[in-house]
């Protein structure tokens, strides 16, 4: 009979061909934003004013619906944050010196938190649109820069105007501490807090003040509305957040009352923002309008 046993040679594995991953595996592609793209999510993610502005703007709220939003009495400052934001990104110039130191401090600021989160391209794209800003103060147009200038001299004379017969708080300092930090690491500065039952006049008191020691123009950089049966109370809660934070004056020696100094605080305009939105104070100003002291 025939022999039907198979006698076909065993087949190895060499010979069966290996499975197709076309359709199992598939190209990992990793997305990885653009060094623009970062700053952006720096900006976003900001939680100070500069961060409110940068979100509600992205949002499509016009400059008056974001101060509203925020409790600002004006819109002014949504301008000027604004403005940051571009220079951030793109290293937009200025002209005016006053929005142009702001821009620089919060650039500054934006670097250094930008540390151990940013590439390499971002950080480099972030210093170098500093850098832009920075330059702008030597390439501005003499004309263009006269009339910027001009103008905040306009706009810090109307802040007067519309801080007088106004009780609160105030806070200010100097160009020399808005330009180099005391403390670059924290980003925190000297500025003084205080209350007064006419915040114009007591700011016109201490540019006159300033005038024996002082060779730069005073900067208001904040002022909060208050209750004038309150003010003592607020100020003296205000003071207490600061020095809990730790945010004390280096440079003050001795625990008397009466010493000079007693109400600057090494700290900066966010924290303060922070303290007057937990005592529910109105904002009133926002920015760093200098006072010349002649």
């Amino acid at each position: 009979m025939p022999d039907f046993e198979d006698h076909a040679e065993p087949v190895t594995n060499s010979q069966i061909p290996p499975p197709s991953t076309e359709d199992v595996t598939s190209e990992v592609v990793v997305d990885v934003p653009a060094p623009r793209a970062e700053i952006e999510d720096l900006l976003r993610d900001h939680e100070g004013r500069l961060g409110d502005v940068f979100r509600l703007s992205e949002q499509g709220l016009e400059p008056d619906q974001i101060a509203e939003a925020l409790d600002v009495a004006t819109s002014n400052f949504v301008y000027t944050y604004r403005y940051q934001s571009q220079a951030a990104l793109d290293g937009k110039p200025t002209a005016g010196s006053v929005m142009r130191r702001q821009a620089v401090g919060a650039l500054n600021t934006l670097i250094k938190l930008g540390r151990g989160r940013l590439s390499p391209d971002a950080m480099a794209l972030l210093k170098s649109n500093l850098a832009r800003v920075e330059a702008s103060e030597d390439e501005a147009d003499p004309v263009a820069a006269a009339e910027a200038d001009s103008k905040e001299q306009f706009e810090a004379a109307t802040t007067l105007g519309e801080l007088a017969g106004v009780a609160g708080i105030y806070a200010f300092s100097y160009g020399w501490y808005l330009e180099s930090l005391v403390d670059s690491g924290r980003g925190n500065t000297l500025i003084k807090v205080g209350r007064a039952s006419d915040i114009a006049n007591r700011i016109k008191q201490h540019t006159a003040g300033a005038r024996t020691h002082m060779p730069e123009p005073l900067a208001l950089v904040r002022a909060y509305e208050a209750g004038r049966d309150e003010l003592h109370a607020i100020e003296k809660h205000f003071h207490e957040l600061l020095e809990t934070a730790g945010h004390f004056n280096p440079r003050r020696t001795g625990k008397s009352t009466s010493e000079v100094g007693k109400e600057w605080f090494l700290t900066n305009e966010d924290f303060l923002d922070s303290i007057a939105k937990a005592l529910r104070l109105r904002t009133l100003y926002i920015g760093q309008s200098e006072f010349s002291s002649e």
